[in-house]
């Protein structure tokens, strides 16, 4: 992990920057970058549309790909893995093709609105585009501790007999902690449904959807080193039945995954994700899961030697020693921008606003430092010596 950051051009041609904005996207290796290159430049061709040496090769790769991701999240079968263009698709793709056609007269699908809106607007949007049929589904609020994960307290008194799906966030965007899912999935009915947004969580910690018992996995590959414009929808085998088209198009098959990947399928995009499952792979979730954990916990510790930062919930008030890359805070007297504008002087990359919350204006605008495998301790010292003239 010492010299990690070599193997990111971005690094090599920006040496000044410090990135800390990973919870938006991650930058990207050579070995991806050099992936990418090698199919436009060597074999660029489609795949399942020709019978030549190129197209053959080009199918094989995707379907090897396809393998590299059931394995990546120890899914049970290929057929499981949906390509996709990210979590947004993903989790869209949820609400259109499974809920669309399975949610009846006041079934109740369970949200958080302080979750990113790409996990809470969906179903917003399905509640509306039913209603104009004359179906009313009810679209359910449950809180979050006031750690910042999802109250398991919350969710079961929320459910009732009416309850179909419950969306959860792995770990969240603005808080950086993670739902106990395990123990929720243990005192829920095994008739509902948990669909789980894991694009924070996938290239922090190892994420086994058997172990977690779940039905839908969203994630996307541009947060994990990956390009942009590659996601993945995992869909358990045993609601296969369940699921119906969803843009439809050249190549779409009555079976999964062919069933939601209507169309040419972002290719170069797929190819990237497999690398960059390759490049985590290296060095292990296990050891980038120990890295964020050091990196996050001293960050805390040490803005909390300073009298006006405020945080937000997330691992600051956690009664353990968690980390997952993901700190927020404020500073009293001056806005999140100001201060983001502040750090941009001196190269350093922070997000600043509410982060897409489906709740804006319950959570603040706040200064979101993420980080990832090329981070340091060194630069969080350089954040910390501007953070204190602000101060």
């Amino acid at each position: 992990m010492s010299d990690v950051k070599s193997k990111f051009p971005f690094f090599t041609t920006n040496p000044d920057i410090i990135y800390f904005d990973n919870a938006s996207t991650t930058q990207k290796p050579q070995v991806v970058i050099d992936a990418i290159n090698d199919y436009f430049s060597k074999y660029c061709a489609n795949a399942g549309r020709g019978i030549y040496t190129t197209a053959n090769k080009v199918t094989r790769k995707i379907e090897e790909v396809r393998e590299k991701v059931k394995t990546f999240i120890n899914a049970n079968l290929a057929d499981e893995i949906v390509f996709t263009s990210g979590t947004t698709a993903s989790l869209n793709t949820i609400a259109y093709s499974w809920g669309l056609h399975n949610l009846q007269d006041e079934d109740e699908v369970l949200v958080c609105f302080e979750d990113h809106d790409s996990n809470v607007l969906p179903w917003i949007f399905l509640k509306e585009t039913l209603a104009v049929f004359g179906k009313k589904i009810n679209v359910v609020p449950f809180k979050n501790t006031s750690a910042g994960d999802a109250s398991t307290d919350d969710i079961l008194s929320k459910v009732t007999v009416k309850t179909r799906i419950i969306a959860l966030t792995h770990i969240h965007n603005v808080y950086g902690m993670e739902t106990d899912v395990l123990e929720l999935k243990k005192q829920l009915p095994d008739k509902i449904l948990l669909s789980l947004d894991a694009a924070q969580s996938i290239s922090h910690i190892p994420v086994n959807v058997q172990e977690l018992g779940i039905d839908f996995l969203s994630f996307s590959g541009h947060k994990m080193f990956a390009s942009t414009g590659i996601g993945v929808l995992w869909i358990n085998k045993r609601i296969h039945n369940q699921i119906h088209p969803f843009l439809v198009g050249g190549g779409t098959e009555k079976k999964l995954p062919f069933l939601l990947e209507g169309g040419t399928h972002n290719i170069s995009g797929i190819i990237s994700l497999g690398s960059a499952i390759d490049f985590i792979n290296e060095f292990g979730l296990d050891t980038v899961q120990q890295k964020m954990l050091d990196l996050s916990q001293y960050l805390l510790a040490q803005l909390k030697k300073l009298e006006k930062v405020e945080f937000l919930p997330g691992i600051a008030f956690s009664k353990c020693a968690l980390g997952y890359g993901i700190v927020s805070f404020n500073i009293s007297g001056i806005s999140s921008n100001e201060v983001g504008f502040i750090l941009n002087e001196n190269n350093i990359y922070v997000r600043t606003g509410s982060h897409c919350t489906g709740d804006g204006n319950k959570i603040n605008d706040s200064v979101r430092v993420s980080m990832h495998v090329y981070n340091t301790k060194e630069e969080i010292d350089k954040l910390l010596s501007i953070v204190k003239t602000i101060t």
